[in-house]
């Protein structure tokens, strides 16, 4: 969970470091009291993306600290682990700093790392739920997501089984399309791939090659220097004063005295038979070395000419050696395929039925166990929903069949409901209103928030459109998640402020022509107070504080 924000110079922020505790945590204020820029603030720590308008004007950068507790987030130490972060203990330091010039720095523990790994960590210890992400519900490709999210790992096998073939089926089909797409333009890419195949097939070309080839005219054009050095050689290991006879005399002398002293020496005596061995096999080896250094001008031409030809071939493809074996192996390839057009679109328009009845047929599969999953969801939805002042709603998924199979199966996925009873069931996006959105989404995130495995999440007022006992049950609901993980939440109601374990007040204030924002944890007289203003809306009186009072006293007993 979140332990203590630190904002510096961040929007209208200029210095202010927040506590943050376990249950449900309430934060409150006037519009444009810097409430959301709060929840800005969260969001760079988790990888939202930076601007230049977040630092504070006249400000060079805005820096953003977290302090999270781990020791309930296995997930999150887990992808730690595996990016190689140093881990304190059971604390993970979040700091994201932003640059007037709109670039930014992530930092993890104090070591640097990229905007997706930060993601990647973030994302299994902090969900934020801003109002527009209740719009994302309209989205029917996210139901699909919905779905495949509560299923776990009920269906993944055979998922991955279908991604695995659709994506061949897809491969496949794209290559047809490709070699049926031939015309004059490819016949005539087909002599000049000839050609250069047959240029290629001609020379021969060998790995490493031109390196020897190298060392050979090296030795030829310095045959007379190379004979010199290697006679020279030799004649110091044979002539009269030759080392191995001084090495042998040597070793006999060790030997005498080994006699005398045993084993004074024998270790000497070892590296100098060795050493000796090692300059009599140099002398074998010289000799048959001085065979080979006569000059041949004509093999010098040859190896030249050799070096040339695949000098010009370099140059010629922009490739080495290594490069254009493979280059000829693709082209021959490439020149098989479109000679054998027909034999190669005959051969391919099978694989693709074939692939396509077996994308069907792990298609049904997939659907038949998310059909089971969806009955399931789809009770616990409703469930959730009826829960939330929605009593006579009603929610199907609906599975339709599609024209042709995607990535994600065979049938299109989505959510139908019916707010009130004796109405049909139709999409989302066309008959729930913005607190009914409100609600279903609140329901989702009650349904995901154990199995997800994060320790905290933020509401951006996601009690916005629903008021009076609707209010009360969203209210409720969210307590009921803070049972499980930390809870902050923007509202303006005061049902769910009521409802709090911890209550901030966000402010403003003006100090030598600059505004800043304040928090203040409110406690007793002073949170009575505040929810009464949000009852009321204008001036507090003595009732809407009995209210208020009321109000917090009912839901302590509950």
């Amino acid at each position: 969970m979140l332990q203590t924000l630190s904002i510096k110079q961040f929007a209208i922020i200029d210095e202010l470091e927040i506590q943050f505790s376990d249950g449900l945590t309430v934060l409150s204020g006037e519009t444009g009291s810097g409430k959301s820029i709060i929840i800005d603030a969260i969001g760079q720590l988790i990888g939202m993306r930076a601007s230049s308008d977040y630092v504070r004007h006249g400000e060079k950068k805005a820096i953003i600290e977290g302090i999270f507790d781990i020791d309930n987030s296995k997930d999150a130490i887990s992808v730690l682990k595996s990016l190689d972060i140093d881990i304190d203990e059971d604390f993970l330091l979040v700091k994201r700093e932003i640059f007037s010039s709109g670039k930014s720095i992530c930092k993890i523990n104090n070591q640097t790392v990229t905007l997706q790994d930060l993601r990647k960590v973030m994302q299994e210890l902090l969900d934020i739920h801003g109002q527009h992400e209740t719009q994302v519900l309209l989205k029917q490709k996210y139901h699909l997501q919905l779905l495949d999210d509560y299923a776990e790992d009920k269906y993944l096998d055979i998922k991955e089984k279908y991604h695995h073939l659709f994506n061949e089926y897809k491969n496949k089909t794209k290559e047809l399309e490709e070699l049926e797409s031939a015309d004059q333009a490819l016949l005539q890419r087909l002599d000049l791939m000839k050609f250069q195949f047959e240029e290629l097939k001609e020379a021969s070309l060998k790995e490493g090659e031109t390196e020897q080839l190298e060392v050979d005219i090296r030795r030829i054009q310095n045959s007379e220097k190379l004979s010199l050095a290697l006679n020279n050689a030799h004649v110091a290991l044979t002539d009269e004063h030759a080392i191995t006879d001084r090495l042998y005399e040597f070793s006999n002398h060790l030997q005498a005295i080994n006699d005398i002293l045993p084993d004074k020496y024998n270790k000497l005596k070892e590296e100098v038979d060795q050493f000796y061995y090692t300059l009599e096999d140099a002398k074998h080896e010289l000799y048959d070395e001085m065979s080979n250094t006569e000059f041949d001008e004509q093999v010098l031409n040859e190896l030249e000419s050799r070096m040339n030809l695949l000098n010009n071939l370099k140059r010629k493809y922009g490739k080495d050696i290594s490069e254009l074996i493979t280059y000829q192996d693709k082209l021959e390839s490439e020149i098989s395929k479109i000679e054998n057009y027909e034999e190669s679109t005959s051969q391919l328009k099978e694989e693709i039925s074939q692939l396509y009845k077996e994308v069907i047929s792990v298609g049904k599969a997939l659907s038949k166990e998310r059909r089971k999953v969806a009955r399931e969801l789809r009770d616990h939805i409703v469930k959730e929903i009826q829960n939330l002042q929605m009593k006579d709603a009603n929610l199907e998924i609906s599975f339709q069949p599609l024209d042709k199979p995607t990535i994600e199966g065979i049938e299109f996925v989505e959510f139908l409901i019916s707010p009130n009873k004796g109405e049909p069931l139709k999409s989302l996006n066309k008959i729930a209103s913005g607190g009914e959105l409100s609600r279903i989404m609140l329901a989702l995130k009650s349904i995901f928030v154990q199995s997800r495995g994060q320790t905290a999440i933020l509401f951006d007022e996601v009690d916005s459109g629903v008021s009076g006992q609707a209010a009360q049950k969203m209210a409720e609901k969210m307590r009921d998640i803070a049972q499980y993980i930390q809870v902050i939440c923007i509202s303006h109601l005061p049902q769910v402020a009521s409802m709090s374990d911890h209550h901030l007040l966000i402010s403003k204030a003006s100090n030598e022509d600059r505004t800043t924002t304040q928090v203040k944890e409110l406690e007793d007289g002073d949170k009575i107070d505040e929810i009464a203003r949000m009852i009321s809306g204008a001036s507090v009186t003595d009732l809407t504080r009995e209210n208020a009072k009321e109000m917090i006293e009912q839901n302590r007993r509950k």
